[in-house]
């Protein structure tokens, strides 16, 4: 299995032959997202899209517009009149703890704590893999995850995102030991969530890589940080 983070909960899933897309992003608000240098054409060609949700950091309509048609979307179900635009797509609406499995690959998406109908996903293929998308610290949701699956690496949100100055409902480095201690902790942890757009003093992601590093090393969590930039690849 290959894992590169890009921007946001944009990450590339490769395993047993497949392509998976999380929450491609380009823009948000007619603004290029860091890495500017990391552009549509340099995106593989997906097998499937998942989205987690449809907040605009994690949901851009022009860059789905760009895919090949026919290419698989799945997206939460209670959100799919989002993108009743993409009639070029295969979308599907997708729901919490049912099971699927997708050119040998086992795909099971999972809820989040963030906001209503946010969903996370769990890749089986050759390791198993837990992509949280857009969520708080979720203790039974991550108990639960934790009890049914022997993860090998999870793509967890740290950026701490704030608003204002304010928390808005993300995993920071302070709370991710405890996340990580719930699911079991996994061999590879892949920060996502805290590079794309900063806006300071309005929206920006205090939590980074290394304060994460130090909260797990800190806390005695074995959990690895593998991904310390964008656009990196952990194979394992």
């Amino acid at each position: 299995m290959r894992i590169t983070y890009i921007r946001w909960s944009m990450t590339i899933i490769e395993t047993m032959g497949l392509t998976i897309i999380t929450d491609p992003i380009f823009r948000m608000f007619g603004l290029r997202q860091d890495p500017p240098s990391y552009v549509f054409e340099r995106m593989p060609q997906p097998d499937l899209v998942f989205l987690s949700h449809t907040h605009p950091d994690h949901f851009e309509p022009a860059t789905l517009k760009r895919l090949p048609a026919g290419t698989p979307l799945w997206m939460p179900a209670q959100q799919l009149a989002r993108a009743k635009k993409m009639g070029h797509l295969d979308i599907r609406g997708a729901t919490a703890w049912e099971e699927e499995t997708f050119r040998g690959v086992r795909l099971t998406p999972v809820p989040a704590v963030h906001g209503a109908d946010e969903l996370g996903l769990i890749v089986q293929g050759d390791r198993t893999a837990y992509f949280a998308g857009d969520t708080s610290l979720g203790k039974t949701l991550f108990s639960a995850i934790g009890r049914r699956w022997r993860l090998d690496a999870v793509m967890l949100p740290v950026g701490d995102l704030r608003t204002l100055g304010m928390r808005v409902g993300h995993i920071g480095p302070r709370q991710a030991p405890e996340a990580l201690r719930l699911l079991g902790e996994p061999h590879i942890v892949v920060p996502t969530h805290y590079s794309g757009l900063s806006l300071m003093p309005f929206m920006y992601c205090p939590g980074t890589p290394r304060k994460l590093s130090e909260a797990l090393y800190k806390e005695g969590v074995g959990s690895v940080v593998a991904v310390t930039r964008p656009t990196e690849t952990i194979e394992f």
